[in-house]
């Protein structure tokens, strides 16, 4: 039948404060039963094509499936520890996995206005990925340049049982299109602290040598041998001179990014690391859209061509040098990062489908 997730439980229909959407077997969204309220979380977790299908199930709940539900506990924890009571909560349940976990938005019960947003989930890697966040959200609220591109950091709880973030949330639109607010916001995080450092002194090489490590023996030999070359062609290129390492945020795509009054507001910040190449967070931008989409690997090659040349124009020669070697460093950097998520399982992604013919294709150049 479905179930309602974590932060809720069912209850009967005259009880219920919200309805738990279950598809294609398992949960997506809890939403109040207040209209405006649906109305606000359909405009803040942008569902797609898929908003026909739940807003019908709002309407004919006992016809289509809906489970009429409660806060749960944790739910009503959560809120204890903000200090916000008096909102009402709507739920975007991820996808499962090793980093699934819930976003709730919180809405001021009069206005209907977004309060904040918190993310929460439990287990070891859950928690990591809070904690890098909250680490993040701090840093860059105290760096004046960076201070008025990112959410505002208001409640971080690691707990046993349920670890949760709590941020304000951004207004404002997307846009699928690299231009100057995400460059304007891109030369400000790569100024915070950019370091000339030889790439097997770098962040970077560490994390990437402990993945592959982690992984050896679970991965199909066509991929250990696809990353054991590209590997292999990096140093080899990256051995003679120290190179720039920046900031990224890790996760620079369309939808973690608003853009207020022509500024780029940035969330999720979860994957956020030091010492990491120029061109990953453009290249991200324009290409994991591409690669979701399963677009064949020459538009994407043209794509990353382009995107190099935008880059070269508005960060500057230095942030773009060697750019088949970034290119090739940023993909082997998200291939192995899902890889190692998912114990080497995970290798029919769209995403991994699509850079390991890229990956094999700048190895072979």
């Amino acid at each position: 039948m479905g179930n309602t997730g974590h932060l809720y439980q069912g209850e009967s229909a005259a009880a219920s404060t919200h309805l738990a959407l279950n598809w294609r077997g398992r949960l997506r969204y809890v939403v109040p039963r207040n209209r405006r309220a649906q109305h606000a979380a359909w405009h803040f977790f942008h569902p797609g094509r898929t908003r026909v299908v739940f807003e019908a199930m709002t309407r004919m709940p006992h016809l289509l499936g809906a489970i009429r539900c409660v806060e749960s506990a944790a739910l009503v924890a959560i809120r204890s520890a903000m200090g916000s009571q008096a909102s009402f909560s709507c739920c975007n349940a991820g996808a499962g996995g090793v980093w699934s976990k819930y976003t709730v938005l919180l809405l001021d019960e009069q206005t209907i206005e977004p309060i904040c947003f918190v993310k929460a989930g439990a287990g070891a890697a859950i928690g990591k990925l809070l904690q890098n966040e909250a680490g993040w959200l701090s840093s860059l609220r105290d760096e004046p340049s960076l201070a008025g591109h990112v959410p505002a950091l208001i409640a971080h709880c690691a707990g046993k049982d349920l670890d949760f973030l709590a941020q304000s949330p951004l207004k404002g639109s997307s846009s699928g299109v690299l231009g100057q607010p995400h460059f304007d916001f891109l030369k400000k995080l790569q100024a915070y602290a950019p370091r000339a450092l030889r790439f097997r002194d770098s962040i970077l090489y560490r994390t990437l040598h402990t993945r592959i490590s982690d992984l050896e023996g679970l991965l199909p030999e066509k991929w250990s041998h696809r990353i054991a070359r590209a590997m292999k062609k990096m140093e080899s290129s990256l051995a003679a001179s120290s190179t720039l390492f920046v900031a990224a945020h890790n996760d620079f795509t369309p939808w973690n990014i608003r853009l207020v009054n022509g500024r780029a507001c940035v969330f999720d910040w979860e994957f956020a690391a030091h010492e990491q190449f120029p061109l990953f967070d453009p290249l991200h931008f324009a290409l994991s859209p591409l690669a979701l989409e399963g677009r064949p690997v020459n538009e994407i090659l043209r794509a990353m061509s382009e995107t190099a040349r935008q880059c070269r124009l508005s960060l500057g020669e230095e942030q773009c040098s060697n750019p088949e070697i970034q290119t090739l460093a940023y993909l082997v950097n998200l291939c192995t990062l899902y890889q190692w998520a998912d114990g080497g399982t995970r290798n029919s992604h769209p995403t991994l489908v699509t850079y390991a013919g890229m990956i094999d294709s700048i190895i072979a150049a």
